[in-house]
């Protein structure tokens, strides 16, 4: 187990957020990527996103998803989608939870556990970096930090 304290940076970003069962946020997540490229974009880092209010009888969840793009957009406002010029979130707790067939929570527990051993305070929802290795991906875990005793 290993968690590491830092940062967390991205410039240019482009966000949106929907509705969606648990086996279906990656269909959400896609169509942001094909809506970049739709745009003349490319995306410049992992995708990023956060669940919240979990219904457990519906399996269903508010997801937020980012990606951040390579030049700032100009966007008229709108329901869909929202830019960004810097996500940043000076301090925070990550972990890799590197199988995508386990469950998060006990990821999150970890984090939890490492978080009031420290004495620190963490936020949620959490941010999810969905890293893409070798054909399968990866998850980094990122719990900002809130406070500190």
């Amino acid at each position: 187990m290993k968690i590491k304290r830092k940062p967390l940076v991205f410039h240019n970003v482009i966000s949106t957020a929907a509705a969606c069962r648990e086996n279906e946020w990656h269909q959400v997540a896609q169509e942001l990527r094909n809506a970049v490229l739709q745009n003349g974009l490319y995306g410049t880092g992992p995708v990023l996103y956060q669940i919240g209010n979990i219904n457990p009888l519906s399996g269903e969840a508010e997801y937020s998803f980012h990606i951040p793009v390579n030049s700032p957009v100009s966007m008229p406002p709108n329901n869909k989608y929202r830019f960004t010029e810097l996500l940043h979130i000076p301090d925070g707790l990550v972990y890799r939870h590197a199988d995508l067939e386990e469950e998060l929570d006990p990821s999150y527990e970890l984090l939890r556990q490492s978080a009031g051993m420290n004495g620190l305070t963490l936020q949620e929802p959490y941010y999810h970096i969905y890293l893409d290795v070798y054909g399968s991906g990866l998850i980094d875990i990122y719990a900002p930090i809130a406070g500190e005793a």
